[in-house]
């Protein structure tokens, strides 16, 4: 499959940040926070699976060879070789998802920081004090 675009539009662009928002929804959380500081650094590699963005997926640069899908170039890819993506873009990209991630797992408020929880009242039988238990001889 040969993916080539002489001159890319708006809509090609948005096409790839989509494929690309979709390919980072299966990063590893290594994978993502690798890809960003490598990106800041500008050393991910453009036109070669040995270390560009999709090959971050499980954590290190090359640790990918297929996008999710199972292929070698995809909308993102083609735009990211031929270096009509930017660096920044791709970090803003990463950036959203880290956040989403962290938003995903922020912990529920506890009882404390939201509204006091009324416990419900013990039923009637358990209120009632128990008999005395009688002591048994086990000698015999």
């Amino acid at each position: 499959m040969q993916n080539t675009i002489e001159r890319y539009s708006e809509n090609h662009r948005e096409e790839a940040l989509a494929e690309l928002r979709a390919e980072l929804s299966e990063f590893s959380h290594d994978g993502l926070i690798q890809l960003r500081e490598d990106l800041a650094r500008r050393a991910v590699v453009r036109g070669s699976w040995a270390g560009c963005v999709i090959s971050y997926k499980r954590g290190a640069p090359g640790s990918a060879r297929r996008d999710r899908m199972g292929r070698a170039r995809n909308a993102f890819t083609v735009l990211w070789d031929n270096g009509w993506l930017t660096d920044e873009e791709v970090i803003a990209v990463v950036d959203v998802e880290l956040a989403r991630r962290r938003s995903d797992t922020s912990p529920a408020p506890s009882p404390t920081e939201s509204e006091p929880v009324e416990l419900p009242l013990r039923p009637a039988a358990e209120r009632t004090e128990a008999a005395p238990a009688r002591a048994v001889d086990r000698a015999a």
